[in-house]
């Protein structure tokens, strides 16, 4: 980060000279992108966990027809889910990206709590207490995530302070040269 950093501070001084730079490209982190894959392939052993979720049964039971609409939204969760992750593991530094990756993680897991006391009360408290159980194994990474998250959050605002800065100069230095002369034009006679 402090590489970074002062990269952006050379590349700013350069700019205010008139020369430019091209952004450096992030090496991604072993450990993040490794965490990005876990998490996706924690969802993705969910899946035939709800696959024996029998929630249309229910409703003869006197379910509502919430938790049908309940888990097929929790198994399209489930591709999303895999499906950002796999594009945060190749682009890391993308920090809305990740928010909504931390989001969408989040909503899936409290909607499938609420299907899981469907799930108890209708089918199968073990079955539901295994899925629980499963589901919450992802914590750490999750945890992790959110870390990164405001890490990257952080990096950002000390980068765009750095690029404040130095466009602050670069006005300054502006501001203090002096005019150039206006040159007298040239005339011509046919």
């Amino acid at each position: 980060m402090r590489l970074r950093t002062a990269f952006l501070a050379a590349a700013g001084s350069l700019a205010c000279a008139g020369q430019t730079t091209p952004a450096p490209a992030i090496a991604a982190d072993q450990q993040i992108v490794g965490m990005f894959n876990r998490l996706s392939q924690h969802a993705l052993r969910l899946q035939p966990m709800l696959e024996q979720v029998r929630a249309a049964d229910w409703v003869s039971k006197g379910a509502t027809e919430t938790y049908v609409a309940q888990l097929a939204s929790g198994r399209q969760q489930i591709q999303a889910i895999e499906t950002d992750l796999a594009d945060r593991a190749q682009h890391p530094d993308h920090m809305q990206d990740c928010l909504k990756v931390l989001f969408r993680i989040q909503g899936f897991h409290r909607a499938l709590d609420s299907l899981m006391e469907g799930l108890r009360k209708y089918q199968n408290p073990a079955l539901a207490d295994l899925i629980q159980s499963v589901a919450a194994e992802d914590q750490g990474d999750l945890d992790q995530l959110q870390n990164y998250i405001l890490d990257l959050a952080n990096q950002k605002e000390q980068e765009y302070q750095v690029v404040d800065r130095e466009a602050q100069r670069c006005r300054a230095t502006i501001s203090r040269e002096p005019a150039a002369p206006a040159k007298a034009a040239r005339r011509t006679t046919p």
